[in-house]
């Protein structure tokens, strides 16, 4: 078997990502293998993928597993400590929006995602500690400095990914997806480089997802960002790709009718993008 290990950093590249994952899912029904996903004699299927992420951006998915994964452990720790009557109070799960034919209506990736994902798949990047003190990452250089500080407390590929890693007979390589620019990209592209020290000879592939027209008050910064990002990564992978949208999209063919007001449907541009 000669297994690939997907990596996703940022909003741009997990809506993309979410759209991979459900055609793999599409085709896999009868074709299901090990390249991409896991296979475990007395576990379910998932793909063989981490997510990289800010917390807003998950959606109902992170409190899904969360609750999976933690919620039991919680309620039978809570009932060593007290004998007495006790109640739990959760706040409903945030309403997926699953109709495609509503896009506008989607707010996360994670109202399409079709794919489970392991529980230990999902990653929460937060530039509060390492970055600044709203915990946003706007740049190539704050996701730098937030990867920076993340590994200084332990090495980021001990845990998640040494357990995929290391699982694989023979691992043929790595995809990523990840943003073009803003801090996703600086922390792709920092992880990217401790996967190259890690495995020299491994190839990777990079996708580089960004939207057509970046916001008009960050517009030069996130140019500067993306030619940084290409200029950096361009020593780290093997090959890149780099996906974005034609300006304007409708005059591609006369039969694709994409409308896009201020770039707000994400989720029909990330179909559009999908490799």
């Amino acid at each position: 078997m000669r297994e690939v290990i997907t990596l996703q950093f940022g909003e741009n590249a997990n809506y993309v990502g979410a759209h991979y994952w459900n055609l793999q899912e599409a085709y896999a029904d009868e074709h299901r293998t090990g390249e991409l996903f896991t296979q475990r004699s007395n576990k379910p299927s998932v793909p063989r993928a981490l997510v990289f992420d800010a917390v807003g951006n998950f959606g109902a998915q992170a409190l899904e597993e969360d609750l999976q994964s933690t919620g039991n452990d919680e309620i039978d720790e809570d009932q060593a400590l007290w004998a007495g009557a006790k109640e739990v109070h959760r706040q409903p799960l945030y309403p997926k929006h699953t109709d495609s034919t509503q896009p506008t209506r989607m707010r996360f990736w994670s109202d399409f995602a079709q794919t489970k994902l392991s529980p230990h798949a999902m990653h929460v990047v937060s530039g509060v500690e390492f970055g600044n003190s709203l915990g946003e990452m706007n740049t190539f250089q704050e996701g730098l400095q937030v990867f920076a500080g993340t590994d200084s407390r332990g090495d980021v590929l001990e845990g998640n990914f040494r357990a995929f890693a290391e699982e694989c007979d023979h691992l043929q390589g790595f995809q990523v997806l990840a943003d073009a620019f803003g801090g996703f990209a600086g922390y792709g592209s920092a992880f990217m480089a401790k996967i190259r020290d890690e495995y020299p000879k491994a190839p990777i592939l990079l996708y580089s997802v960004g939207r057509t027209q970046p916001a008009r008050q960050l517009r030069n910064v996130q140019l500067m960002d993306a030619a940084i990002s290409v200029a950096t990564n361009s020593e780290i992978v093997s090959m890149s790709v780099p996906l974005f949208t034609p300006t304007p999209i409708t005059k591609l063919n006369a039969h694709i009718h994409i409308t896009v007001s201020n770039n707000e449907n994400v989720y029909t541009l990330a179909a559009f993008l999908c490799p």
